[in-house]
């Protein structure tokens, strides 16, 4: 387990999240879709130096005794918040009722638990009906049924991914008493990025992608009189900047006020190259963050859900940044906590800076170090910069 995913001495180890798949052991299907979150959340979005920020995966499927089918129930004290991914299937449907039953002890405990935990219910591939109780008490499946119709197995595993992604971030936004309806920002210069943003803005409001994620686009999408300057900030501040970085994207104004905006609210960013000849000038303040090349391709969207994938990804690390730093450094509403590896941007941009500056690990490589304690030294002497490993 990484530092960053540590609490301190003062309380038991606690994950901030723990993700539960279970599915009925022998299901192929279970166990490939089991692996494959596994595989993704052992290092979700920023890595450096081969270091990224791991969410621990657990599985229930193999009977817990020769006398059931079943797994042990689930641990829920291990993790702050638990997500229980069910994988039903057909498989699991050959002995629905104790399925039935494994999963109405483990909804109870999560309402003794006050509801810190949730279960994200993907439906049988074969259509089969959800489990009883649920089914009685008009428990929403995703349909996975539909999706053998129309996209290829590598992008059902892309949609699933997102599903999973997304129903996180919505419960963990919704715990805390938000509406979980973050959108995504689509920054991009029309002159040579606007066919890639349109594409990722007309598949994610396409009827037919039944992930209920949101955009925000362009101009077209404000009032007439209204401020957009005031009105792009404000869609910033509250959603995940997804940034359409063509040869032409560092030289646009607006391009590089909504990066930095994003940058200077520290919201959640990642960049999507698509560069195909040069870049005359990179605008210095568009690094450190995670970069995904794409290749799009006129009608096709096959691209763009692992993009999304990407993006919130990285929203998820951020979120979760957030919540064990909260829960780590004390007078933590006075120290300035960066989701990001600090850079001269954060300490020049700022009008005061705090005594305390806390990033994810690892630490800092030693140029970029020096360069930043020098910067820190003429403006703000007193302030100190630490990991929140450290801060363990």
């Amino acid at each position: 387990m990484s530092s960053v995913a540590a609490t301190t001495c003062r309380s038991p180890i606690r994950d901030i999240l723990r993700i539960h798949v279970v599915w009925a052991n022998g299901s192929e299907n279970g166990e490939h879709i089991a692996e494959l979150i596994s595989k993704h959340f052992d290092g979700i979005g920023m890595e450096r130096d081969g270091v990224a920020y791991r969410v621990p995966v657990r599985f229930a499927s193999a009977p817990w005794d020769e006398t059931s089918p079943l797994p042990a129930d689930i641990d829920l004290g291990r993790a702050v918040h638990n997500a229980i991914v069910l994988l039903h299937d057909d498989v699991m449907n050959d002995e629905a009722d104790a399925w039935d039953g494994y999963i109405q002890r483990t909804r109870q405990a999560i309402a003794k638990r006050e509801n810190a935990d949730f279960v994200i219910p993907f439906g049988s591939p074969a259509g089969d009906p959800p489990l009883p109780s649920d089914a009685a008490a008009s428990i929403q499946y995703t349909y996975r049924k539909g999706w053998k119709k129309k996209i290829s197995s590598d992008a059902q595993d892309s949609r699933l991914l997102l599903h999973t992604l997304y129903q996180i971030r919505r419960q963990l936004a919704l715990i805390e008493g938000r509406d979980g309806q973050e959108k995504i920002f689509v920054s991009h210069a029309k002159v040579d990025g606007d066919a890639t943003a349109t594409s990722i803005v007309d598949f994610v409001n396409d009827r037919n992608q039944d992930v209920p994620l949101h955009t925000f686009y362009d101009a077209k999408e404000l009032n007439p009189g209204e401020d957009y300057s005031e009105r792009f900030s404000r869609e910033i501040e509250t959603g995940t900047l997804l940034a359409v970085v063509s040869d032409a994207y560092d030289s646009r104004p607006w391009c590089v006020f909504e990066l930095t905006a994003a940058k200077r609210q520290l919201r959640p960013i990642v960049l999507a190259d698509v560069g195909q000849r040069r870049t005359s000038r990179t605008y210095p303040y568009g690094a450190n963050l995670p970069k995904v090349r794409i290749f799009p391709e006129p009608g096709k969207t096959h691209w763009v859900e692992p993009l999304l994938v990407e993006a919130l990804s990285e929203g998820l690390r951020c979120d979760l940044f957030e919540r064990q730093a909260a829960r780590i450094v004390d007078g933590h509403t006075e120290a300035l906590m960066l989701p990001r590896p600090p850079e001269l941007f954060d300490v020049i941009d700022a009008e005061t800076l705090p005594a305390l500056i806390v990033y994810p690990d690892p630490p800092l490589g030693a140029i970029e170090e020096e360069l930043l304690l020098k910067a820190l030294k003429g403006v703000s002497p007193e302030t100190r910069v630490s990991t929140l490993g450290e801060q363990s």
